[in-house]
This record gives C-alpha cells, sequence and structure tokens, in this order.
C-alpha cells in the first residue's frame, strides 16, 4: 500500500518517506498524546495524488526518494498554490540542500539521527509551530479580507495617509474627488485640498504623525474635484500604524449641500 493512515479531528498530518519502519515509528509516535492524526506514504507521487482529495494541516517529508525527491515534492505542491506547512526530514545535512529547500518554501529542516525520543519531539514541535502559524496567516488575511470589504462598501470616504500621501483609497473617495485610485495613490493629499485650508491639515498630520494628541480629530473643510469644482468636506481622523509605520486613517463625507 502506498499511503495508509486515517483522518480525524487531530491535527492531520501527512508523512513521506520511503522507509516502512521509519514511517511506522514517526507515525506511532506523533499520535501517541492524541494532538496528531498521521497518514503515510510511500513516495511523493502516492502523495500527491492523496493530496488532490485529501486537505491536510501539514506535511513532512524525507528529501531522499525514489521518482521524486522531498524538494522537488516541494516545489510542485507551491507551483499548484498548495501553501500547507511543509517540514523536511531527511538524514542529508548538506547545506546546499537546507538552503534549497528553504529557498523553495520548507517552514522547517530537520535532520535524522540521534536519540529518537528527543529528534520525534522536536519534530513535534515543529509542526505545531508550522501549523499554529498557518492558522495565524489565515486568520489575518480573514480579517484584512473582511477590513476591505468593509470599506470598500461603506457609505463615506475613507482613506490612509502617510508620508503626507495617499496609501489607500476606496470607491467612494473616487467617486467624491473624481480621480481614479491610480491617480490618487502616493500622490500627496494637499493637491487636493484647498489652498486656503492646506496648512491647517498639514501642520496637523504631522503633529499627529509625530505623535501628538493633543489635537483635533475633526474638521471641515474645502477640497478640489478633478473638474475644478470646490466641495466641502467634513474629516474624522484616526492615528494608525500601516505597514509598521505611522499613518492616519481618514473618514470623510461631502457636507457641500449643508454648507
Amino acid at each position: 500500500m502506498l499511503c495508509n493512515g486515517g483522518i480525524s479531528s487531530s491535527n492531520r498530518v501527512l508523512y513521506v518517506d520511503d522507509e516502512p519502519g521509519l514511517r511506522e515509528i514517526v507515525k506511532l509516535f506523533l499520535e501517541s498524546d492524541g494532538t496528531f492524526s498521521v497518514n503515510t506514504c510511500s513516495s511523493a507521487p502516492a502523495a500527491l495524488e492523496l493530496l488532490d482529495s485529501e486537505p491536510y494541516d501539514a506535511i513532512v517529508s524525507d528529501y531522499e526518494m525514489p521518482k521524486m525527491d522531498g524538494i522537488r515534492f516541494l516545489k510542485h505542491l507551491r507551483a499548484r498554490g498548495d501553501t500547507t506547512p511543509f517540514i523536511i526530514f531527511t538524514g542529508r545535512g548538506r547545506e546546499d540542500v537546507v538552503i534549497e529547500a528553504l529557498n523553495s518554501g520548507a517552514d522547517f529542516y530537520l535532520q535524522k539521527g540521534g536519540e529518537p525520543e528527543p529528534q520525534f519531539a522536536e519534530l513535534a514541535h515543529k509542526i505545531r509551530h508550522a501549523v499554529a502559524n498557518q492558522q495565524a496567516n489565515r486568520a489575518i488575511e480573514k480579517r484584512e479580507h473582511d477590513y476591505r470589504h468593509l470599506i470598500e462598501h461603506a457609505g463615506e470616504a475613507i482613506f490612509v495617509t502617510q508620508d503626507e500621501a495617499f496609501k489607500m483609497v476606496n470607491p467612494q473617495l473616487i467617486s467624491v474627488s473624481g480621480y481614479s485610485e491610480q491617480e490618487l495613490i502616493d500622490q500627496p493629499f494637499t493637491r487636493f485640498v484647498h489652498t486656503d485650508d492646506i496648512k491647517t491639515l498639514l501642520d496637523n498630520f504631522r503633529k499627529r504623525i509625530a505623535g501628538s494628541s493633543n489635537l483635533p480629530s475633526h474638521y471641515v473643510f474645502r477640497i478640489l474635484r478633478k473638474d475644478g469644482t470646490v466641495r466641502w468636506v467634513e474629516l474624522n481622523v484616526v492615528a494608525i500604524t500601516w505597514d509598521d509605520r505611522p499613518a492616519i486613517l481618514n473618514f470623510m463625507a461631502d457636507i457641500t449641500d449643508r454648507k
């Protein structure tokens, strides 16, 4: 049998190795505390076939195997968009193999050998770490997707300013300003502010970015649309971190009709 093992509610691990004895030992150890449910395969091609129908939380693979080695197996997975955490577990300890594995998208590299118990304990630790990182990244991606969806469908103009320029804009700002997203991103926000209102906005932006908290968070001023018309807007601002640096999150509404 090329692949065997069951799937449960535990972390699902696929272990690929052409040594049957080691496959059984690793499976028994990882499943001993109920944390993992391990399926094993004797070759990378068999594992690829299995992965077409069953998802896994992590993959552990030997390097030297017939037909397809562990790094070719990894590259094949990454090329088809499979981001499952991948650990190379092998007796080959050459530096060039380690570098190629990590550059190809491996999460960890662990060399076989030494006392079995601490070695398999380290393997279990690396699997847990890789799975936790994957879950955290997916949670962040979901939050970012939900956040962007909320911004794009908000009823008011929302945008991020950093380095005195637009870094993110939503469709409502595009509608209010008359400019496209490409015409706004990385452009100084002062270009779209009425000359009589630039100084106050720019001074307060610089102070807020520098960390000052004794500033108004609400402004009423004029913007210049692309067609040259002037619109009155109401702006509320919040200091945030954007790409690990200080920035301002802005909420803007057109109040020209009220004016």
